[in-house]
């Protein structure tokens, strides 16, 4: 490799001490929100292993392995975690636009597990389309009826009216920090505590939408103890926020209620 004269490459070390300094700061000063978050990620995987043990004695009682729609929900949920965490560590070092990308997926990730829950055709066409076993009359009614179910189209399944106009503003809002512009862009190279308030409180409010999907997909294998600690995080959660958390949970009429 060619070496430019009088031009010094820094250390790894160096480039690697920047984002500790981030660190420092951010955990010096915003020490309750990562404090809830952390124990609102321990609450999740948690309730991972409850969900595992519940899916173990179903399959031990019917001797069948699920392989409907809803047997997917469970993937979704536990790539969410791991993608809140990848957000967490991102936004403790201050790259905000990296953690707003992971963000984005959770909360499509929520929006896909209630679809799976609640829709019927819909939950069928996406089920299939995850595994890659659509035929090929399928993948045309995916296309022309169904949008390819992105995530705008997933919305229009799940919400309606005031709710809708919410959700939609909350999504674009993480979108548009995801894929900033040039300007927009360049703040992530230094530290900017206004934007690291916005990101860490995003955070907190998608790992309580999260834990809220649990709460309304899988009430009848969670206890009494565990929906009560469901509760008591959200009440910590929205303490944290002042009341500003985005229930994402579908309100469309047309839905099918279990």
């Amino acid at each position: 490799m060619t070496m430019h004269t009088g031009k010094n490459r820094r250390d790894y070390n160096d480039i690697e001490s920047i984002f500790s300094y981030r660190k420092d700061i951010i955990f010096s000063e915003h020490a309750a929100k990562l404090a809830i978050f952390q124990d609102s990620i321990e609450l999740l995987f948690y309730l991972t292993t409850v969900l595992n043990a519940g899916f173990r004695d179903e399959v031990k009682r019917t001797s069948k392995r699920p392989d409907d729609p809803k047997s997917i929900i469970p993937v979704l949920f536990e790539r969410n975690n791991h993608n809140l965490i990848a957000a967490y560590k991102l936004a403790c070092i201050g790259l905000n636009n990296s953690t707003y990308l992971n963000l984005r997926t959770v909360f499509e990730g929520i929006t896909q597990m209630y679809l799976l829950q609640l829709t019927d055709r819909e939950a069928y066409i996406f089920y299939k389309q995850q595994l890659g076993t659509l035929t090929e009359t399928e993948e045309k009614e995916l296309k022309n009826k169904h949008h390819w179910l992105r995530p705008a189209r997933i919305r229009q399944l799940l919400y309606t009216g005031e709710k809708k106009k919410q959700v939609d503003g909350f999504y674009i809002l993480i979108s548009n920090a995801a894929h900033p512009g040039i300007k927009r862009a360049i703040g992530d190279f230094d530290y900017r505590e206004e934007v690291t308030v916005d990101v860490l409180s995003i955070l907190l409010a998608l790992s309580a939408a999260s834990l809220v999907s649990i709460k309304n997909i899988y009430s009848s294998m969670i206890n009494e103890e565990e929906t009560e600690e469901i509760d008591n995080m959200l009440d910590r959660v929205t303490q944290e926020l002042n009341g500003q958390v985005m229930d994402i949970s579908p309100n469309h009429p047309g839905l099918e209620k279990d």
